[in-house]
């Protein structure tokens, strides 16, 4: 037997390596008004959408400009569960893949929040400035969320 590839036979697994960012926040108010608090506060800090998602305007396939000085990046809408989960993905920045969810559980005394980033950094720390720069945003995000929930809640 032959130990070479033949042309029919799949190329080998390449295991890859993502980076993964996590933060999650107990909410003093409902899942529903932290959703509604989430949707607000994504349309008004970017100032609204460049294609409006299904079901209008924040849902599949919504996209929007992200704010980041020297980026071209657009945020597109990969899935939308309302009012518990929300998936995205990220175009022009540096990175092979960015991907965002957010996802909303109810608990006895309000909700918990649970941002996820799955990343595909670029080789040779090409992405790590963009990788830090995004957890930043991400966990100064989900306290605005978290505050506003609340005072709106009260």
């Amino acid at each position: 037997m032959n130990e070479e590839n033949s042309p029919d036979d799949p190329p080998p697994y390449v295991k890859k390596e993502y980076t993964t960012f996590v933060v999650e926040r107990h909410v003093d108010a409902d899942r529903e008004t932290t959703w509604n608090v989430l949707l607000e506060l994504i349309e008004k800090n970017v100032g609204g959408y460049l294609t409006e998602g299904d079901p209008a305007p924040h849902g599949l396939g919504a996209v929007i400009a992200l704010p980041i000085p020297g980026q071209d990046l657009r945020e597109e809408v990969i899935s939308f569960e309302p009012p518990w989960r929300r998936v995205y993905e990220i175009s022009g920045a540096p990175v092979a893949l960015y991907q965002g969810t957010t996802a909303l559980t109810e608990e006895e005394d309000g909700c918990l929040i649970v941002w996820t980033l799955l990343i595909d950094p670029l080789p040779n720390g090409e992405s790590d400035g963009f990788v830090t720069l995004s957890q930043q945003v991400i966990t100064g995000f989900v306290d605005q969320i978290k505050t506003v929930a609340e005072s709106s809640a009260n």
